[in-house]
């Protein structure tokens, strides 16, 4: 299995062979203040996770501010 980064800006998606991976390329292009995660992503079950650029960025949103979306391919 592996998974896909969406962008929000619309640039190419991005393949990565792990979750950790994806996250670790989140946090390379966005700092370690991304926040990368939420209630109901990917480790939950559900079927992305939300990546935001800070964590201001992410209280109280449900994605309309996330800058990309990690998703299992």
């Amino acid at each position: 299995m592996t998974y896909r980064i969406s962008y929000a800006d619309g640039r190419p998606d991005v393949e990565c062979e792990t979750y950790g991976d994806a996250i670790a390329t989140i946090e390379s292009e966005y700092g370690l203040d991304a926040e990368i995660g939420h209630s109901g992503g990917l480790d939950e079950g559900g079927d992305r996770t939300l990546c935001w650029a800070d964590e201001e960025s992410s209280v109280n949103d449900d994605g309309a501010r996330s800058v990309a979306e990690i998703l299992r391919d």
